[in-house]
């Protein structure tokens, strides 16, 4: 792992901390048996941090309610926690299914 992926940047003018890096975000799939009528149902998201790479379930609902995609980036800008995608060259605040989640792992 490169020591330079979890150094700050500059992004536009302020510096961004990365924490994580989502690799990828996996919806439940149900395949032929369909959705369960009972329990809760989880999605995954794979991420890496300073420590490597695990997985961390996210319950169904939370996960369609968010904006976590694939390539995303965790970190600190201003001393507060966001979400940046670079692809999109757009930094979003935590939404209410994203701040829940984010209270739930450890980063």
């Amino acid at each position: 792992m490169m020591a330079g992926k979890w150094e700050p940047f500059d992004l536009n003018g302020s510096v961004f901390r990365p924490l994580a890096k989502l690799l990828y975000v996996e919806e439940p799939d149900f395949g032929c048996e369909g959705v369960p009528e009972d329990g809760v149902v989880y999605g995954s998201i794979v991420l890496e941090d300073k420590n490597g790479q695990r997985t961390v379930k996210m319950e169904e609902q939370q996960l369609f309610a968010s904006r976590l995609d694939d390539g995303m980036w965790i970190g600190k800008l201003a001393g507060k926690t966001v979400l940046l995608d670079k692809r999109k060259q757009h930094i979003y605040q935590p939404n209410e299914a994203e701040q829940s989640w984010l209270q739930n792992i450890s980063l």
